[in-house]
């Protein structure tokens, strides 16, 4: 009769020594027995020797206290309270969902899509439609439907813009105007203006 060789891992129903308890929670033994300490609910099984063996209850409500603690920073004495009020099962609850989502996961078993939505079982069949034509130049103010064929009579016979040439203007030719006559005080003034103009030229001139 040939034995079984042993694969040296536990199953997870199987009890854990403190040292493989401390190794699977990522913790150290003195804290395991600090935890003891100060929450009633951790009851490891004591051997001979007083060797501690841990259940997998022990495990998962321990590590429920450990996101208690070490994740969200709870206090000690809020930890016992919550206890006290919701029961140790809630912190048992929260160490094996922890568990559970660290856990990898093939992309089967991860339902990606929500139970509110319901799979489309009779999908309606699109039918196809027919293309629609592009519009040309007499249907700048007619909407036609599309798919619509249309025949020759009844396209409505294109738009005649009339251009009208303006005639150019009539040029006439602006007749000269005669100045209007000067008289006696305007004249003396511009005399008198022009006597000025010749006074400066001529200092100018000495001047330069």
């Amino acid at each position: 009769m040939t034995q079984r060789k042993s694969t040296g891992t536990k199953s997870t129903r199987a009890f854990r020594t403190i040292s493989e308890a401390a190794d699977e929670l990522d913790l150290q033994a003195h804290v395991l027995r600090f935890w003891e300490s100060k929450f009633s609910d951790i009851q490891p099984m004591k051997r001979r020797g007083g060797r501690r063996f841990y259940r997998p209850e022990d495990i998962e409500f321990i590590r429920g206290i450990k996101v208690l603690l070490h994740r969200e920073k709870h206090p000690i004495k809020d930890v016992q309270k919550l206890i006290r009020i919701r029961g140790p099962q809630s912190v048992m609850d929260l160490g094996r969902s922890v568990e559970q989502a660290s856990k990898p996961r093939n992309v089967k078993e991860t339902n990606l899509v929500p139970k509110r939505i319901k799979p489309v079982i009779n999908k309606p069949k699109m039918t196809p439609t027919k293309p629609v034509s592009k519009p040309t130049a007499y249907d700048d103010d007619i909407v036609r439907r599309p798919g619509v064929v249309e025949t020759q009579e009844d396209r409505p016979a294109p738009k005649q813009v009339s251009r009208q040439v303006s005639k150019p203007e009539s040029s006439s030719t602006p007749k000269p105007t005669t100045p209007a006559p000067i008289d006696n005080e305007n004249k003396t003034n511009l005399e008198d203006a022009l006597v000025r103009l010749k006074k400066l030229k001529s200092r100018w001139q000495k001047f330069t």
